[in-house]
């Protein structure tokens, strides 16, 4: 066999490798995790997650708790022999709900919201406000009510589907 005959014979055999790596896979798409529904300019919708897409978040919720009202403070005086007892209320805090505080997402703008979880694998954001931090826990004088549902863990992940930066998770 001639040497042009032979490299003639290497050329083919490597086209045919590399044409056998084009063409179409059999592994099927990824589906999609999590979507943005019904969004406008005067709404921001809901995200739903399909049950795959809030594992691959790691998704976690927390429960919205009221602040406990506190204690009026009792003291007693003793003045030219009688003894008074005086009830001072308690200062009333502004604060009405606890979330944890990786519940709390502030966007670019400084807004500071959450996003409730409303249904099944469905959350929508709801606007807060932040009356203080103290520890790992956020003070909310708007926003969702004593026993709504937070999302805990992977906030961030619902604001990234919500602003259309992860079209996927």
């Amino acid at each position: 066999m001639s040497l042009a005959t032979r490299s003639l014979a290497a050329i083919v055999v490597l086209l045919g490798a590399v044409l056998a790596g084009c063409g179409s896979t059999s592994t099927p798409p990824i589906p999609v995790s999590g979507q943005l529904v019904g969004a406008s300019g005067t709404s921001p919708g809901h995200i739903t997650l399909s049950a795959l897409g809030a594992q691959r978040i790691g998704l976690q919720t927390a429960v919205a708790q009221a602040v406990p009202t506190p204690a009026p403070v009792v003291k007693t005086t003793v003045v030219a022999g009688v003894k008074k007892t005086i009830r001072i209320p308690a200062p009333a805090s502004a604060a009405s709900v606890i979330i944890p505080y990786s519940a709390v997402i502030y966007d670019p703008s400084g807004a500071t919201y959450a996003f409730a979880n409303t249904a099944a694998l469905t959350y929508v954001e709801v606007p807060i406000t932040v009356q203080q931090i103290t520890g790992n826990f956020a003070y909310l004088s708007a926003g969702p009510k004593a026993g709504a549902k937070v999302v805990s863990v992977g906030a961030e992940e619902l604001y990234g589907v919500q602003t259309g930066v992860l079209a996927q998770t």
